[in-house]
């Protein structure tokens, strides 16, 4: 797989109609092209990250260390610790009995929208899936001293579709605590995005250990699961997962988001949360943008 490279313009993705399409045939090719260029990233910005997309397509994953400064992580920190004092502990042994997970990050607080449109993960998602793209789940983790480690698994397993296959998702894991081995940083398994197999195979289990502000990115098919925390103090990270627009979303934000809440949502937050018509068809109200919802306050 390589880099999109036949991208060469963004047609802003603002849910008008696109002039020059014949309203009565939207399966036609022309159709279709004209709306898979409507990205939220520039070329430019992909090819700016183009080592890290090198990176994941062959070991899948890359970090991008300190994407935004140790300060900004300590605030969204204290968010999370906030909300973390109404989530009850994890349902069981996956979750973690030691864990807090909160679900519907973005119908909570409004201090993660930053990191949801960052430009570099954005570029890289759109760059990675080389496809237009859509949030399916943000998730607060916080593992607590005790906690154990998590059983290694692959985040798009629920998509029923055999291995190897193109990439589904991308899965933005952000430090929001210094991530290391004592903490509980998340074991990776690389190169195992390429592979068939049911199980991990036996060989290099790393850590993704890296300081707060950082984020490492990994396709979706790729093993990984969170390390025991045998320090004295919480581990919080911040998973966000990207996946293609015309898949079935893991949170239904239609319903877990109020309207008044996405209303005051940045737009493109609004669209990536899947308030935009993917493909001409895909996501229509009575036939039109979702995005006319919001405006007249239906």
């Amino acid at each position: 797989m390589t880099a999109p490279t036949h991208r060469t313009s963004v047609v802003p993705l603002d849910d008008k109609p696109i002039q020059g399409l014949k309203a009565d045939n939207p399966f036609t090719k022309q159709s279709q092209a004209e709306q898979a260029d409507r990205f939220f990233s520039t070329a430019e910005e992909r090819a700016a990250v183009a080592p890290q997309l090198q990176q994941m397509r062959e070991e899948g994953y890359a970090v991008l260390p300190h994407a935004i400064p140790a300060g900004r992580a300590e605030e969204i920190a204290g968010e999370i610790r906030r909300l973390n004092e109404d989530t009850p502990w994890g349902r069981g042994a996956f979750d973690g009995y030691k864990t807090r997970r909160v679900f519907n990050m973005l119908a909570k607080t409004r201090v993660l929208d930053e990191l949801a449109l960052h430009p570099q993960v954005v570029a890289l998602a759109e760059g990675y899936l080389e496809d237009q793209i859509q949030f399916s789940q943000a998730l607060g983790i916080t593992i607590y001293p005790g906690q154990e480690a998590q059983a290694l698994h692959r985040d798009d397993d629920y998509f029923p579709l055999p291995r190897p296959r193109p990439p589904m998702i991308m899965n933005a894991l952000w430090a929001i605590t210094d991530f290391t081995a004592e903490t509980g940083a998340t074991h990776i398994v690389p190169r195992t995005h390429l592979t068939a197999d049911a199980e991990p195979p036996p060989g290099e289990v790393l850590r993704a250990e890296m300081p707060a502000g950082s984020v490492v990115v990994y396709d979706g098919a790729m093993f990984h699961g969170g390390g025991a925390n045998q320090s004295t103090a919480p581990r919080i990270g911040l998973t966000m997962l990207y996946s293609r627009a015309w898949l079935r979303q893991q949170e239904n934000h239609y319903l877990s988001v109020p309207r008044d809440v996405v209303r005051e949502m940045p737009r493109r937050l609004q669209q990536l949360l899947g308030y935009w018509v993917y493909n001409n068809l895909l996501g229509v109200v009575e036939g039109r943008s979702p995005m006319r919802v919001l405006e007249h306050n239906a």
